[in-house]
This record gives structure tokens, sequence and C-alpha cells, in this order.
């Protein structure tokens, strides 16, 4: 979340949201101290990955060899960053990041409709206020295409179904900016296509097409998350106008472990 007090507009992305709403406190703790903020061995994975991608839809290089890109990364970033080993070998990474890009290629690229637009940076109103101010929300789509919206990830395992139609905010935020734009088709039901295209992380190739629909009911519901924790922050805002205070710990959950 990052206020400006000149246009009084409050900006929201999508990870700030969805880790705030798991536990508060990592949320204040992404806004007053984001340089501590460590990078683990799935994220760097992911990143890399991305970068091999974003070049194959980008057409500066043939898609056969997005890997070289995807490695190059990997190793830009372990050379310049901190990473912290989880539940992974590092020895294994290289591999891993050749084998998920190589699995785009294979099997989600050919699915991916092409004409569209790669890493694409937006904003919106919210249409919501919280005293004098504005909710926006921003973010860099993946891809965006006339007919929906598709989004990079690289996991341990295949997603959910279920679990991403019902509670998926990412998806909802970048749904609302495709229904407020027009930059995609609207479904005859009302809704907008949202596709993950998801390489499983092991050396097998695997990967996941998971396909869910967002429409303007699921962007109301996270409009409504969001200005609840805008709400919030603003209430627990100093007079100085930091947020030194810590706020509701939820030990329940590993984000605030």
């Amino acid at each position: 979340m990052r206020i400006d007090e000149e246009t009084k507009r409050i900006f929201i992305r999508q990870s700030w949201l969805g880790d705030a709403l798991l536990c508060t406190e990592r949320g204040r703790r992404m806004m007053v101290s984001p340089e501590f903020r460590t990078t683990n061995d799935s994220a760097v994975m992911g990143t890399a990955v991305h970068a091999g991608i974003e070049a194959i839809m980008k057409g500066t290089i043939d898609a056969k060899d997005g890997h070289y890109v995807s490695v190059a990364r990997l190793k830009y970033i372990q050379e310049n960053e901190n990473v912290k080993v989880t539940n992974t070998d590092p020895s294994t990474w290289e591999d891993l990041v050749r084998s998920m890009t190589n699995s785009f290629v294979s099997g989600v690229l050919p699915e991916v409709p092409l004409g569209g637009k790669t890493e694409h940076k937006f904003e919106y109103f919210s249409n919501a206020m919280v005293d004098d101010y504005a909710i926006w929300f921003e973010g860099t789509m993946d891809y965006i295409h006339p007919s929906g919206v598709w989004d990079w990830k690289t996991a341990a395992r295949k997603y959910s179904l279920l679990e991403k139609q019902t509670q998926s905010i990412q998806a909802s935020i970048y749904s609302g900016y495709a229904l407020q734009s027009g930059e995609s088709e609207i479904d005859v039901d009302g809704s907008i296509p949202f596709n993950f295209g998801v390489m499983i992380r092991n050396m097998k190739g695997d990967s996941q097409i998971l396909r869910i629909k967002r429409n303007s009911a699921h962007t109301m519901w996270v409009t409504e998350q969001a200005t609840t924790l805008v709400r919030l922050a603003l209430a627990m805002r100093e007079t100085n106008g930091e947020w030194n205070r810590p706020w509701l710990k939820n030990d329940q959950h590993f984000l605030c472990s």
C-alpha cells in the first residue's frame, strides 16, 4: 500500500492485499521496511522463469531458446542477492529453471492466443473512498489479451481449481481492470476469463492451465476487502504519518510466524 498525498490516492497491489489479509502486521512491515523482505529459493526460480517467458512473449528470443534467458537471470540473482534456501537443493536450481521454462513452451504456450500485451502495467480507480482518499488498484499483468488475462506461475504442485475460483485476490483485481478498461472481452455470462499457466517445479516438465472466471461481484468484494484494510491503516497511522506501532499479529499463519 502506498499513499500519494498530492492526489489523495491510495494504491493497493494484489500481493500486499493478499499478505495483509492473512497477517496485518506483515502488511505493515511491507510498507515500513520493504528492504528487509527476503528472497527465497522458490521466488528466485519463479523470477528467472518469468524472465524467459517474457522474452518469448515479446518475441526477443525463439521459444526454444527461452531457457537460456531464464538461467542467465537465475545466475544474476544468485550473484547479486542473498537468497534464502528453504527446502530445495541449490545445485538443482538451474536444471529446475530450465525444465520449467521448457514446460511453458511445450505445455502452456500452444494454448496462449498471440497479439496481447506482455508485462502490462495498470492502475484503476476502485470506485471506493476512505475518508478523503480514493482507493486505486495497481500492478503488472504477465499477459492480457482480448480473450482474457493470463498469469504465469511456478509451483511445487498443481493448483486447485476450487481454491483459485473462490479465493484468488489477484484474479479479482486484474480482471477488474480488464472489465473497466475493456481490454478483454466480456463473456455472455458477464465474466472475464482468467488463466493460470502453471509450471511445476520438477524435472518432468509438468505444466497446467487453470481457467477461472471473474465478474463485477468479485471486483466489488475485493474492493471491500481493500477498503477495510485501508481504514485500519489510516486509523493506526501516527500524527507524523508513520506506522511504528505493531498491527494485529496472526500467529496461526506462517506469514506471521
